[in-house]
């Protein structure tokens, strides 16, 4: 009875450590085949950093890229406003000297002008929010010690 106690023991312990290691070959592969579906995990969990088999991996780098990005989205928003005040000024003076019939139309488009300015003034002001945001976020990061994800031991 102490043998088969033992025995079944033996045997579940042996079980465990097939069931570990798959799950770590399993891992391995996952980085290897899907490595997209391992980062957005990793992101979702909170991650910004983390150590592979001695590799590391910044998502911070991906942040601050994407805030680049996001930039100079606002700077060529901001050469849209300029143009947009250009035409609008030129429109005006041209309908000083135009014909009566012409002015409906030219006070047409300078209302769309001031409409789409207007538009772009908004976007403006919400990506001027998303880059404090993100500066933000920058911020928390740095202030926060790196979870690093480790290989496990034996």
């Amino acid at each position: 009875m102490a043998e088969e106690k033992q025995s079944l023991i033996q045997t579940t312990k042996n079980a465990l450590v097939v069931v570990r290691e798959a799950m770590i070959i399993i891992i391995v592969l996952l980085l290897f085949l899907s490595p997209s579906l391992i980062n957005e995990t990793m992101i979702k969990a909170g991650f910004t950093k983390a150590s592979f088999f001695g590799g590391t991996i910044e998502w911070e780098k991906q942040l601050k890229e994407s805030r680049a990005q996001v930039e100079k989205a606002n700077q060529d928003l901001a050469g849209v406003q300029e143009k947009f005040v250009q035409v609008a000024t030129e429109l005006e003076s041209i309908r000083e000297t135009a014909p009566p019939d012409e002015k409906a139309r030219i006070d047409n488009l300078t209302k769309e002008i001031r409409i789409s300015s207007a538009k772009t003034e908004a976007i403006q002001s919400e990506l001027s929010l998303t880059i404090e945001k993100q500066d933000n976020i920058l911020q928390d990061i740095r202030q926060l010690p790196a979870r690093q994800v480790r290989k496990p031991s034996r």
